[in-house]
């Protein structure tokens, strides 16, 4: 509702800019509980709407790729081959003739010539590199990974080497006081025998 509120507000100061001829000058307040003011900058520049051309792939929100066809935006329910040999499947993955893997985000279309762009119509220069960045960077988690393993594993043989050789120690301490027992009864047994 607040929204609505601070929406209508600010069209209304617009639509007031813009009917005015003379310039009005606003003190400062700093009263917390006045609506907050709306800056109209006449000089802002709007960027002009993407115009798409016949064979552009894009991936929207509802995470479907699109082939611009005929002025219309068509669900692509194949995959679709690119000039240059690149393969965009149905669910945004996109595959280089080398073999590399990028997904493409919501908003990003590739042209039929395989050159990728973002939301606003912008050139994305190193979209292949994306994919590097995301092995280098999974090789490393893993590699981290791996040592940590390594670590807990070399701890845990160590302190099982350590428990296996005081339970070794103990045992043999353990035998060795049977065999003196042992042997003590059978001299007496012997002696017994004797006498």
């Amino acid at each position: 509702m607040m929204k609505k509120i601070l929406g209508i507000a600010a069209a209304a100061v617009v639509f007031m800019a813009c009917n005015s001829s003379e310039t009005k000058t606003t003190e400062a307040t700093t009263d917390s509980t006045a609506a907050p003011q709306v800056v109209v900058d006449s000089n802002a520049v709007t960027p002009p709407p993407v115009e798409y051309a016949e064979g552009d792939i894009i991936k929207k929100d509802d995470g479907k790729i699109y082939v611009f066809t005929n002025g219309n935006w068509v669900v692509a329910d194949k995959e679709i081959k690119l000039d240059n040999g690149t393969v965009i499947k149905p669910n945004g993955e996109v595959k280089n003739k080398e073999g590399k893997t990028i997904t493409l985000d919501t908003g990003e279309y590739v042209n039929r010539s395989g050159n990728f762009f973002d939301k606003t119509g912008g050139a994305i220069s190193n979209a292949w590199d994306k994919t590097k960045e995301g092995v280098s960077n999974a090789a490393d988690a893993t590699k981290k990974g791996l040592e940590k393993a390594a670590d807990a594993t070399k701890t845990g043989v160590e302190k099982g080497v350590e428990a296996t050789k005081e339970a070794a120690h103990k045992t043999g301490d353990a035998i060795k006081k049977g065999a003196h027992k042992v042997g003590d009864k059978v001299k007496d047994v012997t002696n017994d025998i004797k006498n």
